[in-house]
């Protein structure tokens, strides 16, 4: 199910902007709940109970903003999908440092509902990711989400899975040929003969210096670039980056 929180201390707003994400989800998928909130303090003490996966954010609140509620989701490594929605389109640079998904400007009329629905139908393309996966090795069982998954490198006949919020990788074999064509139609790339990343974390391609930068636990992780990648790396992120903004 899809977990989705809409926060607004308008009442009108918040009922406008309900009544359009219903509408818009509607369209895709039946398994969805929507939950509404008036302010910041208690959208993130219910996340705390059971993350969200989608946040619809007012940015202008009292006491907590909505860039407060972003920040506190991020700084605890939350990476669910953020969508600002603001009658202040001054603020759009602002709210890239909380890495949103989208950015909603409150205007009348059709175009508001128009352009909720457009950003939902361009987060669904990415809400594939939400599928679980269960990595064994053995000894330990550990069951995810392919969108924690930040990157895998090869090591022999092993695997190692870096995972958001998680300290140390998940290790098991298995062959990275095999596992880049399961993964690629879950937006990761590979980027090198020993390497496999996901898009969603890919924050800067260098083809001149053969390097890729990832953020991973809110650090910046640099990974190799093969030569052989370049190209497909490059073209995959443009893509990638064109279809959530």
């Amino acid at each position: 199910m899809i977990r989705i929180a809409i926060c607004d201390d308008n009442k009108a707003d918040l009922d406008k902007i309900e009544k359009s994400v219903r509408n818009g989800f509607s369209k895709f998928t039946d398994d969805y709940n929507v939950c509404c909130f008036n302010d910041g303090g208690s959208l993130l003490l219910h996340n705390n109970k059971l993350p969200f996966d989608v946040l619809f954010l007012d940015i202008d609140m009292p006491s907590l903003t909505g860039f407060d509620v972003a920040k506190h989701l991020r700084a605890s490594f939350n990476q669910c999908f953020i969508i600002f929605v603001t009658s202040h389109s001054d603020l759009v640079y602002s709210s890239f440092d909380f890495q949103p998904f989208n950015f909603i400007q409150k205007v009348s009329g059709a175009k508001f509902e128009e352009r909720i629905a457009y950003v939902i139908e361009k987060l669904m393309k990415h809400m594939k990711q939400n599928v679980k996966i269960v990595l064994e090795n053995g000894t330990d069982t550990l069951v995810t989400y392919y969108r924690s998954i930040v990157y895998i490198e090869s090591d022999k006949h092993y695997l190692k899975y870096f995972i958001q919020n998680r300290e140390e990788e998940m290790t098991i074999r298995g062959s990275i040929n095999d596992t880049e064509k399961t993964m690629a139609s879950f937006d990761f790339v590979r980027i090198h003969r020993s390497y496999i990343a996901n898009l969603k974390y890919i924050k800067t391609v260098s083809q001149n210096l053969g390097k890729v930068y990832v953020n991973f636990n809110g650090i910046r992780v640099t990974l190799p670039l093969g030569v052989n990648y370049k190209d497909e790396v490059y073209n995959r992120h443009i893509q990638y980056m064109r279809e959530i903004t």
